[in-house]
């Protein structure tokens, strides 16, 4: 098939990431073809999120190699395909996930079909997880653990405007509780502790936190307080995210959060914070792949810049382990996460030709 018909089969398979069924029916499928053609190939389970795909394309004598990464699950639920069924128009292709990310898979299968039969052949594996759209909970243990058998790390989420990601920041959420003591507004205001205004204080606390120089932003996002118009809130809640470009500034924010202390002593303040996703730093050994990949792209007229973003992804995870990764080396298009993603149907060649000459450059 031509990478342009895989991306169909893939976008008509629906899989929403809490559809375990149909994630791991995706998973199973992709495995089998790849089973056919040669490679090492299985559905792997991941506790709570259904099956990753997990394959090697292994090489006698040769350890390590490379990992191509990507995810099978898409934000969108099943059913969705009916409204917005797969299209090819004016050079664009949609449907639900199309973007983020199967154009990206049905690369990695166009190139691992023909690296099958190239001689010689190289070490390439692939694994495709079933719950990246939801923080990789199920499946961040044995992806790290398959990354760490390798040299490097690319990973195929969709490129911007055909950027490929050299850094993205870390992410993480804050939530707060705050439990004070209820009391009449109108006839003993005196008597109430109030959980609003704590939550208030922290609010802009949490914006004393961030870091604008280092990139760091700390943002409140969801808040819930009061029962009544004329109670003084005896609960209150806040969310907040965070993201970071770098481990240090995580530890930074770790600290000033552990270092608060409410402003009305009445009121006890519980604080939790998970930072789901490390940062994804550049190193010099990403630069290499990135100058490298860069290179490539020359050889084939073309150019092929770099950026930084504050989106996570499972390179975020890759990195942090201290394989050397470099992410957003699917296709282009736009419109993540959008009803109107498209996928430039273009640049699927470029892509794959890009991503062979790689790998068949590390034998």
């Amino acid at each position: 098939m031509t990478i342009a018909e895989d991306l169909r089969w893939l976008v008509e398979h629906e899989s929403p990431s809490r559809d375990a069924d149909r994630v791991t029916s995706l998973a199973k499928r992709i495995a089998g073809r790849l089973s056919a053609e040669g490679l090492d190939a299985a559905s792997v389970p991941c506790p709570g999120s259904g099956n990753a795909l997990r394959a090697t394309l292994r090489a006698p004598g040769r350890s390590g190699g490379t990992l191509l990464v990507g995810h099978l699950d898409t934000v969108w639920p099943a059913g969705t395909l009916g409204e917005r069924p797969f299209r090819i128009e004016a050079g664009r292709a949609t449907g639900p996930g199309a973007f983020d990310m199967k154009a990206g898979i049905a690369v990695a299968l166009s190139v691992l079909s023909g690296l099958a039969t190239a001689s010689p052949r190289p070490r390439v594996s692939v694994f495709l997880a079933p719950d990246e759209e939801i923080g990789s909970g199920g499946s961040r243990e044995a992806l790290v653990a398959f990354a760490r058998e390798h040299e490097r790390v690319l990973v195929l989420e969709p490129s911007s405007a055909g950027a490929v990601k050299i850094a993205r920041k870390g992410t993480g959420l804050v939530e707060a509780a705050f439990r004070g003591r209820s009391a009449h507004a109108g006839l003993e205001p005196e008597k109430g502790a109030s959980a609003l205004l704590e939550m208030a204080r922290f609010a802009l606390f949490l914006e004393s936190a961030a870091n604008a120089p280092a990139g760091t932003t700390v943002t409140p996002t969801v808040a819930a307080s009061g029962s009544a118009t004329n109670v003084v809130p005896a609960e209150a809640r806040l969310t907040a995210d965070v993201r970071v470009w770098t481990a240090a500034e995580e530890a930074r924010v770790r600290a000033a959060l552990a270092a608060y202390g409410p402003g009305d002593d009445r009121v006890e303040v519980e604080i939790a914070a998970r930072f789901d996703r490390p940062p994804m730093e550049e190193t010099p050994a990403s630069r290499a792949l990135y100058e490298e990949m860069r290179s490539i792209a020359a050889e084939l007229g073309t150019t092929l810049p770099s950026e930084r973003v504050g989106g996570a992804s499972d390179g975020n995870l890759t990195a942090s382990a201290g394989v050397p990764t470099l992410d957003g080396l699917g296709p282009s298009g736009g419109g993540a996460h959008a009803a109107h993603e498209w996928v430039d149907v273009g640049d699927l060649p470029f892509r794959a030709e890009l991503l062979g000459r790689f790998l068949r450059a590390h034998p």
